[in-house]
């Protein structure tokens, strides 16, 4: 858990809203890129404890309005680890304070979603030691993709229906999503 935590980016908590808990921090490298970092709470049935685990870089639009892009290409490619680890030690800071709620994890595009299971496979050891780890297969789950918009859904999701499994790395590819639950220890 040291290392998850020594080896982040400082951040700072900017919202703590029961429906959403955000917090910011900055990219380090090439150029300096503000990012932001979102627990978002799943409006749906049955999803009570369940929250959107999402980051993406922080930018002003051309009326001067803040925007999140989760699909932005500018990033500092030197320091992916460093802003995974804070990712996840921010979500240990909700989880922390929200012992009961679950994050889940996924990329908006395939490429994205398989590049953040390679690098949770190798820092697993590290994300493991804080966090109860499922991967959760969605059967029948119907997505399109394309380059502007990412993931879109054509598909209703019974959350009955969901598969939910130890995360195995062996088996990342065929996980919909990963969630993250605080271990015991640490509430």
């Amino acid at each position: 858990m040291e290392d998850l935590i020594n080896e982040s980016y400082d951040f700072e908590q900017v919202d703590n809203n029961p429906l959403h808990t955000k917090y910011d921090f900055v990219s380090n490298g090439e150029k300096d890129i503000p990012k932001r970092i979102a627990m978002i709470k799943y409006p749906h049935p049955g999803l009570e404890k369940f929250y959107n685990l999402g980051f993406g870089n922080i930018f002003i639009d051309k009326n001067g309005k803040e925007l999140i892009s989760d699909m932005s290409r500018d990033n500092n490619k030197a320091d992916k680890d460093k802003v995974l680890k804070t990712v996840f030690t921010c979500a240990l800071d909700f989880l922390s304070t929200s012992p009961e709620s679950i994050l889940t994890f996924y990329g908006n595009t395939s490429a994205k979603h398989r590049l953040y299971k390679m690098d949770l496979n190798k820092n697993l050891q590290s994300i493991a030691s804080c966090f109860i780890i499922k991967g959760c297969i969605i059967h029948d789950l119907k997505i399109t993709e394309n380059e502007e918009n990412g993931k879109e859904l054509h598909s209703v999701i019974n959350t009955d229906t969901i598969e939910y499994q130890d995360y195995d790395p062996e088996k990342s590819r065929t996980y919909s999503f990963i969630t993250f639950k605080i271990k015991d220890h640490l509430k």
